[in-house]
């Protein structure tokens, strides 16, 4: 009970304090550009959907964009789009350049814009912009200056303005207001347009909104004369005197009411947010991180941010969340390393100096104090502590005070990291530098240098004090040393080492902090605390068990009351002091910031309940501990199928275009009617889905599964797609859900469809192959007919064979005999062939004899001839060598054997000649021998060659015959 009366206090605390408008530094802007949603420059309008989808009203037409993929919705005349509403039931109704309607959507769920102009009157269809349009109770007005054209029913109404031309009108609590310069307000009441008493007097101001105000007033907005509360019937009175100088000159475009207050955009200075009290809280402009300072509209979404559409592009600005920056674009540059809230100062030291700035929660953005810098403190600021009275600046230059506003250097030594006051020696300081330990003292109100401590010479970054007065000092790569200093503060006494032998899991990133006014130490993995008795280091017990056994705790930091701020790994959190004692861990409020802070100079300083200030590469990120969100870290956000497209034959086909449709209203679940049934063709899918929040939108992470496929939720990741190839037929239902940053899932979006079978499995199929199996079966006891009467016929048949089967065997017998006769026959032959073989061998052999001999005969007489004078004697020579050149013709002897060898082979050699008309008469010769089966050696002799020449002449018979390399010459020759 005690709880929520606790809980209830603060609550009012903070409602009554600033109502949840946060000043301090500069919230975080998200630029969409027009190269992001490829559309015109200048955006009028702005409103999302029950989904959480956005509409932008653009000149180039409707915007719609789900936090990653922008679409572009024409209207029929495709002029630009000036006003956009949805009603309760969820339609988007949509104003443009002379047409207004809605968007509904189609068979494929691609939102259309529906237009209403032929449903007006054809005299009052010509009018100009539809600059505003509001869903009421009873039906939808659409305002132009010319007309209000009001729907109901189906039907439109028209109301004309009681002039030629009116300002924009303004819906405020079930009423409608028209403005008309040189005459006043003008109220609709009963069909008739009303002139409010007393509201002559703003005749001549431009009216840029009418909003509501507590107490059920209307809140007027002037382009420049300020605002003005208006009670409903006649009294008017200026409210909001704090920034009517600022409105003056801004020249206020639109304004909206927000649940805190009220947004205001303007035309010269960015926007203005204000309290309900009229008090500026906080101011946006180009210099602040708006694309440009001319804002055409406002919008609040259901996260309690804003969306701007300004002259050129679209800006999300996170004004509903307790984290906000200081930058470069406050004015402080460089990488965050240490602060200090000094009173009403504040102080912020980064890389590139130390700066201050008069502080305070209340300070109005329209006077702000700027960040100054402190005079001789450029350059890498590492600490900034107060410390008895003095404010103390450790740099990269060495030790500073800051007095009167400068930095004061106290020593000529560099590179100082911080100072540690020494409990055993009251009024001593110990400044941890690069190089070593230095002592400085208190004395007279000044901080005095004393020298260097000798003895130990490390960098000491982080120093703390343990009960006894011995120091640590931890070395982020080496371990840490425990310390001694000597009794008279002159030097190191005794310095004691510990790393990875000690019990830490390595030498690497080895820390020590003072929680509860004890040191505990992390390590690469883990948090430890010193036992004295082992002289080691164990694990610390409570933060073993807060903490993964893994992960590198980077940073702790004890606040006043006694919560722990940390940093592990990429995470940052608070362990909550309980009221037994331990502590509850709360990490998802600060997920935004995982991975932000400085590594291995982790800054977390929380001053009160208000002010909590993180050290990042881009600058100081302020938290508020106490800021009320209007939608926590808790919210309901969606996930939505935004597009299934089907590939087939190399092409994508559209199937669903991400929008519901529940009697022509978009909704969130899929209807029956809606449900495709696609052909097997279609049978490779892919799915584009998204979720609907627009904070850290790079960090969440999705899971999908396809019911009927697979078995499981996938793992989490961040891609917005996902494709399924060759599914069967069936029905499926695609789930997809998405996880933000701080682990909160949305709600499961559902995509259900069939996948028809291919035609060879369709029912049609199905019923032509039950008819061709009746045919088969039909077929079937037909065939087992005829065989049945094969089979009486087989069996009278094979008694029939088994009596001609003894005739058989018996002829088989006399067969038998027979080719025992007919092979003795032929063997003989053989033989007598291969006799003959041989005498043909045995005669070529002779005849190739007497031809040497007969030749040797005529190169004798040719010799003789060549040397006979005698002409008689030589020419019975000449006739004589004559006869013998006649004789030694080897044609005639060829001739005779070719006779012979045909009678013997068959014809042999005729053949040959005739498959192979390529085969010369040598050709001829060698395959002759071969047939009769001769050596090569007696080949060569026949043929008057060498071996070699002999296989020459089989390579070339080979290649004329066109035989492969694997066929033996010889064997096709004998077979041939």
């Amino acid at each position: 009970m005690k709880k929520h009366l606790l809980v209830l206090f603060f609550f009012c605390l903070q409602v009554s304090l600033w109502a949840q408008v946060k000043n301090e530094g500069i919230p975080t802007i998200r630029n969409y550009t027009q190269k992001d949603y490829r559309a015109a420059s200048q955006n009028w309008a702005i409103v999302q959907d029950h989904r959480g989808v956005m509409y932008f009203g653009n000149n180039a037409g409707i915007l719609e964009f789900d936090g990653s993929n922008w679409n572009i919705i024409a209207l029929t005349n495709k002029t630009n789009v000036r006003s956009l509403a949805i009603d309760k039931k969820g339609r988007i109704y949509v104003g443009g350049q002379d047409d207004f309607g809605y968007l509904v959507p189609d068979k494929q769920g691609l939102l259309t814009f529906v237009s209403l102009k032929s449903q007006i009157e054809e005299k009052y269809q010509n009018f100009d912009d539809v600059w505003k349009i509001y869903p009421a109770s009873d039906g939808v007005y659409f305002c132009t200056v010319s007309a209000i054209y009001f729907l109901q029913n189906d039907k439109i109404k028209v109301y004309q303005v009681p002039a030629d031309k009116s300002e924009v009108a303004f819906f405020v609590q079930e009423k409608l207001y028209v403005p008309v310069l040189g005459k006043g307000i003008y109220e609709l009441k009963q069909e008739q347009m009303v002139l409010i008493p007393n509201s002559e007097a703003f005749s001549q101001h431009v009216i840029t909104a009418m909003i509501p105000a507590a107490e059920n007033k209307v809140l007027l907005v002037t382009e420049q004369e300020g605002m003005f509360l208006y009670d409903g019937y006649s009294h008017f009175e200026s409210w909001g005197a704090e920034v009517k100088n600022f409105l003056a000159k801004a020249k206020v475009g639109t304004a909206i009411a927000l649940s805190e207050g009220y947004a205001i955009g303007t035309s010269h200075d960015g926007l203005l947010l204000i309290d309900n009290n009229g008090l500026p809280r906080q101011h946006l402009n180009r210099d602040k991180g708006l694309q440009n300072n001319t804002i055409r509209s406002v919008y609040q979404d259901n996260a309690g941010n804003l969306w701007l559409g300004l002259n050129n592009g679209i800006d999300y600005v996170e004004i509903n969340s307790p984290f906000t920056l200081f930058n470069i674009k406050n004015g402080l540059p460089g990488t965050a390393y240490a602060s200090l809230m000094d009173k009403d100062r504040l102080y912020l030291g980064t890389s590139d100096g130390l700066y201050y700035k008069t502080w305070s929660n209340s300070e109005s953005p329209l006077q702000p104090s700027t960040f100054r810098l402190v005079e001789n403190s450029q350059g890498q600021v590492y600490n900034l502590q107060k410390l008895a009275g003095h404010l103390l600046l450790s740099h990269h230059n060495g030790a500073y005070e800051i007095i009167n506003g400068q930095a004061v250097k106290l020593a000529e030594h560099r590179g100082a990291w911080l100072f540690l006051p020494l409990k055993a020696h009251p009024g001593y300081l110990i400044c941890g530098t690069y190089s070593g330990l230095y002592l400085y003292k208190l004395v007279g109100g000044q901080v005095q240098y004393q020298g260097k401590m000798t003895g130990f010479n490390e960098s000491s970054r982080v120093i703390e004090e343990d009960e006894e007065g011995n120091l640590w000092v931890a070395h982020g790569y080496k371990g840490v040393y425990k310390i001694r200093l000597d009794p008279e503060l002159r030097k190191v006494q005794q310095v004691n080492f510990y790393n990875e032998e000690h019990g830490f899991p390595s030498n690497l990133f080895i820390n020590t902090f003072k929680i509860g006014g004890k040191l505990v130490f992390a390590g690469e993995r883990g948090v430890f605390v010193y036992n004295k008795a082992t002289d080691r280091f164990v694990p610390h017990e409570e933060f073993s068990r807060l903490f993964n056994a893994n992960v590198h705790v980077r940073k702790l930091v004890e606040d006043q009351n006694s919560n722990i701020w940390f940093s592990a790994g990429n995470e940052m959190g608070m362990l909550r002091k309980q009221a037994n004692g331990s502590y509850e861990v709360e990490k998802n409020a600060f997920n935004k910031m995982n991975g932000k802070l400085v590594g291995g100079f982790e800054h977390i300083a929380y001053y009160d309940r208000s002010n909590v200030l993180f050290g990042t590469d881009e600058g100081f990120v302020h938290y508020h501990p106490s800021f009320l969100q209007t939608s926590n870290v808790d919210h309901v956000f969606y996930s939505l199928i935004r597009r299934v497209e089907a590939s087939a034959e190399a092409a994508d086909s559209l199937v669903y275009a991400g929008a519901f449709s529940n009697n022509g209203y978009v909704t969130v679940g899929q209807s029956e009617e809606d449900i495709p049934e696609l052909p097997y063709s279609f049978n490779s899918l892919k799915f584009t889905f998204g979720a609907i929040s627009y904070n850290d939108v790079e960090d969440m992470q999705y899971q999908y599964f396809l019911e009927g496929h697979d078995k499981n939720w996938s793992p989490w990741g961040r891609a917005l797609q996902k494709e399924y190839t060759n599914l069967k037929e069936g029905n499926y239902i695609f789930h997809v859900r998405a996880r933000d940053i701080y682990n909160q899932e949305s709600t499961a979006a559902m995509y259900q469809f069939k996948v028809s079978p291919p035609w060879y499995r369709s029912i049609l199929a199905y019923a032509f192959y039950g008819l061709l199996g009746l045919g088969l079966l039909g077929l079937t006891k037909q065939q087992v007919g005829r065989h049945i009467n094969k089979t009486k016929m087989k069996l009278e048949l094979e008694q029939a064979k088994a009596l001609r089967l003894q005739e058989a065997q018996h002829a088989e017998e006399v067969l038998k005999a027979e080719k025992e006769i007919i092979k003795l026959s032929n063997d003989k032959l053989e033989n007598e062939l291969n006799l003959k073989n041989k005498e043909l061998a045995s005669s070529a052999l002779h005849v190739m004899h007497s031809l040497e001999t007969i030749e040797k005969v005529r190169f004798q007489l040719q010799d003789v001839i060549d040397h006979v004078n005698d002409r008689d004697a030589l020419h019975q020579l000449r006739k004589v060598l004559k006869s013998v050149e006649e004789e030694i013709k080897f044609e005639n002897n060829w001739e005779q054997f070719e006779l012979h060898f045909n009678q013997i082979h068959e014809d042999f050699l005729k053949r040959l000649r005739d498959d192979y008309p390529e085969l010369t008469h040598r050709d001829i010769k060698l395959c002759a021998y071969l047939r009769m089966n001769l050596s090569s050696k007696e080949m060569a002799s026949l043929l008057n060659l060498s071996l070699r020449g002999i296989e020459t002449s089989r390579y070339r018979i080979r290649k004329k015959m066109n035989l492969e390399q694997e066929v033996n010459l010889t064997e096709f020759i004998l077979k041939y």
